[in-house]
């Protein structure tokens, strides 16, 4: 009869945790909430992924570069 109950302790200690946070993400998900459960939705990853496909190949030409940050007129700025 008690490794019965220990078996059962056993299990309930860590069912218990478990099924808190599956219904603690159960009320959010119905109430809501999206990418922040333990599933996650892939809603803006899959927009990331689409943007950066779209990105075409540099074929332009690069941009002219900048003034050097040690130029006379940021050092008096600084």
């Amino acid at each position: 009869m008690n490794l019965f109950i220990e078996s059962y302790a056993q299990l309930f200690a860590i069912a218990a945790p478990l099924l808190t946070l599956a219904a603690m993400n159960l009320l959010l998900a119905l109430g809501g909430e999206r990418g922040t459960l333990l599933l996650p939705s892939t809603g803006p990853f899959e927009a990331m992924r689409r943007a950066a496909n779209r990105v075409p190949a540099a074929t332009t030409t690069p941009a002219a570069a900048e003034a050097p940050a040690n130029d006379p007129d940021f050092r008096c700025a600084a």
